[in-house]
């Protein structure tokens, strides 16, 4: 059992592992599912820790349960810590371990998190706060700018300048991404599509919060085609004149996104019809590849076999490709039908 166990989390599989976990519970081996969680921390992370006394919680396990568990949890999370504190280095157990806000509405957790500090500071009437000064002391700082940074994070930088510095920093951001990708850029096998955004409302914040990332593939994909004007559509469509630089370009399209007078809903076929009866050459180009970026609520399904999809969203719904990945475009062919190539 734990073997198979552990290979379904070695597989990415995190809530099947639990469920799995939770099997030995109900039969009554907990020592064996806790031998079983700290083997599955090693090779994933010490987020399961607190994922499973949450998918414990919410099955409603009994209480007699709940109290070797939550002992258990605290011996291999306390027991890592103080390794890590001892070597003087940061600890992703400390990260992992729920802040206070965090347990409010689960008791469980709330349990876990006393527990914890009661075991590393036992007899202190403030035992609560010093741990909590510990697991923030010991936990990882994150990166200012991630490994692999999405499209989605560098709209959110150019968003976030407010000096001089930061717009100037956003935009190098930028620029050093683009060069990064010239290698598939030579290696394209089917020619730039003009890029078509929505700036429908479902688009934004509150809903699938795919904006950003819309808007980082479109000014990616405009860079390609070496482009000065872009289309967008939510219910009517627009052509804007961007500006010169990155920060300003992702300014333009927010400030388009959020205005009032832009419509609730994507009319796609509008956008098609704009493109279409353009009179530059790039809008030409539009009548042979069009390329629309959203999250594929549209009004009306998109049937032109000139018109490709590319959903920005992790709504599931069919696509000629998903994600913000723009090498995507470059590597692979479309499907005819609506399929989502990742």
């Amino acid at each position: 059992m734990t073997a198979d166990i552990l290979k379904n989390r070695r597989e990415g599989h995190r809530d099947s592992t639990y469920a799995m976990l939770m099997r030995l519970v109900a039969t009554n081996q907990l020592p064996e599912c806790l031998d079983a969680l700290e083997q599955v921390v090693r090779i994933g992370c010490w987020r399961d820790v607190r994922g499973f006394i949450r998918h414990f919680e919410s099955h409603g396990c009994a209480l007699a349960h709940a109290e070797a568990l939550v002992a258990g949890c605290v011996r291999m999370t306390n027991a890592q810590i103080r390794k890590d504190h001892a070597a003087r280095h940061p600890s992703w157990a400390a990260k992992w371990v729920p802040r206070e806000p965090k347990c409010r509405g689960s008791p469980l957790m709330k349990w876990y998190y006393d527990a914890l500090a009661a075991d590393m500071f036992p007899g202190a009437p403030d035992a609560n706060r010093r741990y909590r000064k510990l697991i923030s002391a010991l936990s990882p700082v994150p990166p200012t700018h991630p490994a692999s940074p999405t499209l989605a994070w560098f709209v959110r930088q150019a968003e976030r300048a407010q000096t001089d510095a930061g717009v100037q920093e956003a935009n190098a951001l930028w620029r050093q991404h683009l060069a990064r990708c010239k290698p598939c850029h030579h290696a394209q096998l089917v020619p730039v599509p003009v890029p078509v955004l929505s700036l429908a409302h479902s688009m934004g914040p509150g809903h699938n919060n795919c904006l950003h990332a819309g808007i980082g593939l479109a000014l990616h994909l405009q860079h390609l085609l070496g482009a000065q004007r872009l289309l967008t559509f939510s219910s009517h469509a627009e052509w804007h004149v961007l500006g010169n630089d990155f920060v300003s370009q992702v300014r333009q399209l927010l400030l388009a996104a959020r205005a009032p007078t832009n419509g609730l809903n994507a009319n796609a076929a509008a956008a098609a019809s704009a493109a279409a009866s353009a009179n530059d050459a790039t809008a030409a180009a539009a009548q042979k590849t069009l390329l629309i970026i959203s999250d594929m609520q549209h009004d009306e399904p998109t049937v032109d076999n000139r018109i490709m999809t590319w959903n920005v969203s992790r709504n599931g719904l069919p696509a000629s490709f998903c994600g913000d990945n723009p090498c995507i475009l470059l590597t692979s062919q479309p499907h005819s039908q609506p399929h989502c190539v990742k």
